[in-house]
């Protein structure tokens, strides 16, 4: 009775795989040995040309820095047209909520405040930018764009959100006015309030929220996200 022979098909596939593994066992002596040799070449060549080197790279350093520079003075130019362009309050009352958060995040920037984050969207617990002011002072703000008074429910509001960040101070801004009740709650509390008034004098750099007040148009730190310039 002959015998049964495999399929000729099945066999070739396990020689396949036997000779990948053995190429695979042979390519990574030699390229890690390519490796070695290409590494101990470039040493020798930094080494005979040191000075030559040294140079290139600090011609690099600087030219980098000088490009970093140019963006970073061409981004703090583009935010001081900005901030003059929108510093009207007939600008501010056609703005919607989260270009009016955007505003309210450069003055902080133009004042001098650091670690500037705008957090406001859904889910945002009642707080719409934070900061630190010069003096190292936390704050929280909250931002309403709004055309009728801001009563004392929103002070409530605030004053709840400020257990999620304990150290902040509350600020509510507004584009319209406080009635007096909610004057008179926040009378009792540490919050500052900044009503249409008041953000009018802040748009004209004559109120700071935080002392000491950097002059307009000294050089800010660069956002920590990406603010649309309206």
């Amino acid at each position: 009775m002959a015998r049964r022979r495999t399929p000729a098909g099945r066999r070739p596939r396990r020689r396949k795989g036997r000779r990948k593994q053995s190429a695979d066992g042979v390519l990574w002596p030699v390229g890690a040995f390519a490796l070695v040799v290409a590494v101990a070449w470039l040493v020798d060549v930094v080494a005979a040309n040191w000075a030559l080197v040294l140079g290139v790279t600090i011609v690099l350093i600087v030219g980098l820095a000088g490009v970093l520079l140019l963006r970073r003075r061409t981004i703090e130019t583009r935010r001081r047209e900005w901030l003059r362009g929108n510093a009207r309050l007939e600008r501010v009352d056609r703005m919607t909520g989260d270009q009016f958060e955007v505003l309210v995040e450069t003055l902080l920037r133009d004042e001098g405040f650091h670690q500037v984050r705008r957090i406001g969207g859904s889910g945002d617990g009642g707080v719409d930018v934070i900061g630190t002011a010069p003096t190292g002072d936390l704050f929280v703000i909250q931002c309403k764009r709004w055309s009728n008074s801001v009563g004392a429910p929103a002070i409530r509001d605030l004053l709840g959100a400020l257990h999620a960040y304990p150290g902040h101070r509350g600020v509510l801004v507004t584009t319209a006015r406080f009635t007096a009740p909610a004057r008179e709650y926040a009378a009792s509390t540490d919050l500052i309030l900044i009503d249409r008034a008041r953000l009018v004098a802040w748009l004209a750099g004559s109120y700071a929220l935080a002392p000491p007040v950097r002059p307009r148009g000294a050089p800010w730190s660069l956002p920590r996200r990406g603010a649309p310039f309206l």
